[in-house]
């Protein structure tokens, strides 16, 4: 629950920096499967069951994290390099962006096509009856999905770039994301810590 927060927390921190970087679409993505984890564990009746689930989830973020951790440690004295833990759980969670992304791709489809049939009945009643009203939604119409298009491009290049970066095993993106899931991680167990 903690890194969940952190996660969030800086994604809007910053001025939202996070959120607009490269890397933001998989920390958001990781973030969600944290979420959707904790809510299918509370649920579980078998608590046993929920309890091995937290565990697992618990050493993969261990895993992750676990090679900065120590280079930190170290006080930075050697190169960080990615390690298994960190492309096991990227693995984890590019698949579940592909997945995300191949919905999205879906739905947006079914707008455009919906966006085509309208357009085309609003020029049938524009060329039958060129009104202002039919010459308005006609306009509306196309403005409303040029925004649409518009901002979805965005959206899929984002995470499209953000796919390619973990498959080219880009350093300086996995250098990031390990950087803020630890943040996320250590900086709430640091306020834990204190509360305590």
């Amino acid at each position: 629950h903690s890194t969940v927060a952190g996660l969030q927390e800086q994604l809007n921190n910053n001025n939202r920096e996070l959120r607009k970087a490269l890397v933001s679409p998989l920390l958001v993505e990781f973030q969600r499967g944290l979420e959707r984890l904790l809510s299918d564990t509370m649920h579980m009746k078998d608590k046993r069951a929920a309890l091995a689930e937290l565990r697992s989830a618990d050493a993969s973020l261990q895993r992750l994290i676990s090679s900065y951790s120590a280079w930190e440690a170290s006080h930075r004295s050697y190169k960080l390099s990615a390690d298994s833990g960190i492309f096991e759980e990227l693995g984890k969670t590019t698949t579940s962006l592909e997945t995300l992304l191949s919905k999205m791709n879906k739905a947006f489809q079914a707008k455009k096509r919906r966006h085509e049939r309208q357009s085309k009945e609003l020029r049938i009643n524009v060329n039958a009856s060129p009104t202002k009203a039919n010459k308005d939604a006609l306009a509306r119409e196309e403005k409303s999905f040029s925004t649409i298009s518009s901002k979805r491009s965005k959206q899929f290049g984002k995470i499209r770039s953000a796919l390619d970066a973990v498959k080219n095993k880009d350093p300086k993106f996995l250098f990031t994301f390990a950087r803020a899931v630890h943040a996320a991680t250590v900086d709430d167990d640091l306020h834990a810590t204190a509360e305590i």
